[in-house]
């Protein structure tokens, strides 16, 4: 679509999201993602579950399993783990210092945050004002073993660097592998398609 005269005019070139609805909400320019995802509150009553991420990554997650994950839980949020994408080797060493093993990072055992969430709306119940999402309320989660982990073992790439955004712009060239909305158009999930539908971006 074309944007224009400060949002008053939208001219759409092709339309395939008649059935979307989506709120823009201003969360405040120095607000932690806790305070971001706890200011879209007002506009998540009714939903039982959604899903949020942090906007800067790309992913061939299989969204259906993770919320079905949450859904046979009793847990309140799933969290999205990913092994580093980095460059970076991993060096094992003896008590004397002597090297015993480098190994490229993504090889390890390390798992980090994705980016992508799956919540009950009780989320909302553990963030405070000043909290950031992944240190306090998570931390409440955890400790009440309230907190699944969902480890994706496909496709994914944050764009943190220019060198990310390269490796995205070939991929998106040739065979972007998070256009998975290609091959599942016929498929149908309830769960996920209201869920989807209270989608929120928190960073």
């Amino acid at each position: 679509f074309v944007w224009s005269r400060g949002g008053r005019k939208i001219d759409f070139i092709n339309r395939d999201s008649d059935d979307w609805t989506i709120t823009f909400v201003e969360t405040g320019l120095h607000a932690t993602i806790g305070e971001r995802l706890k200011a879209v509150e007002p506009y998540l009553q009714g939903e039982e579950y959604f899903l949020a991420n942090y906007g800067d990554g790309l992913s061939d997650l299989h969204l259906p399993t993770m919320i079905g994950e949450l859904e046979r839980s009793d847990a309140v949020g799933s969290l999205l783990l990913v092994q580093p994408t980095a460059s970076f080797d991993m060096v094992r060493t003896t008590s004397d210092g002597k090297v015993a093993e480098v190994a490229a990072l993504s090889h390890s055992d390390i798992w980090i945050n994705g980016g992508f969430f799956v919540f009950r709306h009780t989320i909302f119940d553990y963030i405070n004002p000043g909290d950031e999402l992944v240190r306090e309320p998570f931390a409440r989660l955890i400790e009440r073993q309230a907190l699944l982990a969902h480890k994706c073992t496909g496709f994914w790439q944050c764009m943190d660097t220019f060198k990310d955004k390269q490796r995205l712009e070939e991929l998106n060239d040739t065979n972007p592998p998070w256009k998975v909305w290609k091959d599942c158009a016929s498929v149908s999930y309830p769960a996920m398609a209201k869920a989807a539908s209270a989608m929120t971006q928190v960073a």
